[in-house]
């Protein structure tokens, strides 16, 4: 099927690894223009090198911490200056520090709102108008079932993922008459850096092997496994595409039935 991507100019935030990186290749497959922006210009040269080797298209890279609205703003600026127009943007940032509720301090509170909060803000304020120039937009923002069904000792990404899910929510209702659609989705365990770093550290926390951690893990998930990120990737390529015409406002999870809600 084709998704009607080719000549659209998608912006993937996080681009460089995991789940960010498994959507610039599958967007750039498709045929679209991918920007993909990350701290590290390290990390978004190698996956700019990866998505090329693959693809043969070499994705545009801008460093930025989107934690920093000046970074924001640069990476605006860089979008336009370059391409002129924005007709996709994912939101996606690192998931914040792992522990007890309570034992969160002030800055770490802080760190993840500016990081997991305050860019989903942010980001959309400088790229829907640009959007609604064209009247044509798809911002699809990565989050995870914890916002759903918290997940434990993770409390700073419960809590600020939930706060966007709502703020995005609001503005979906804002922009569909102007053709921007806006979407959230919740993975749930996908087989990344993160998801293996606290896997390990939980491990450790109860005095278990890695191994019987994931094993108990998978217990849990009624697929039987763990999700690949190209598996979301999909998903979400059809969410920022043409395809697309009358899904926004949603929250959907992509996690193998691990949500034990019906709604």
């Amino acid at each position: 099927m084709d998704l009607y991507l080719k000549n659209k100019t998608i912006l993937v935030t996080g681009g460089s690894k995991g789940i960010g990186f498994a959507c610039a290749k599958i967007l750039t497959e498709e045929g679209a223009q991918v920007l993909i922006s990350s701290r590290s210009e390290e990390n978004l040269k190698s996956a700019a090198g990866e998505i090329m080797k693959i693809t043969g298209t070499n994705p545009g890279i801008f460093p930025a911490d989107v934690s920093i609205n000046k970074n924001i703003q640069d990476l605006k600026v860089w979008v336009m200056e370059n391409y002129g127009k924005l007709d996709g943007l994912v939101i996606n940032a690192g998931g914040p520090p792992s522990g007890p509720p309570l034992s969160m301090n002030d800055e770490e509170w802080e760190n993840a709102f500016k990081t997991n909060f305050l860019s989903g803000v942010r980001l959309p304020r400088e790229f829907i108008p640009v959007m609604q120039k064209n009247r044509f937009g798809r911002i699809v923002a990565i989050t995870s079932t914890g916002m759903k069904q918290p997940l434990p000792n993770l409390v700073l990404s419960n809590a600020n993922r939930l706060g966007l899910a709502g703020y995005l929510k609001t503005i979906s209702l804002e922009v569909a008459k102007d053709n921007i659609l806006v979407n959230t989705v919740m993975p749930g365990a996908i087989n990344t850096e993160r998801l293996r770093s606290l896997m390990n550290k939980m491990a450790q926390e109860k005095g278990i092997t890695y191994e019987d951690m994931k094993t108990d893990r998978l217990s849990k998930i009624p697929v039987g496994r763990i999700g690949e990120p190209e598996e979301l990737g999909i998903f979400i390529a059809f969410l920022l595409s043409g395809r697309n015409t009358y899904m926004t406002g949603q929250t959907i999870a992509v996690d193998g039935g691990i949500i034990s809600t019906t709604l």
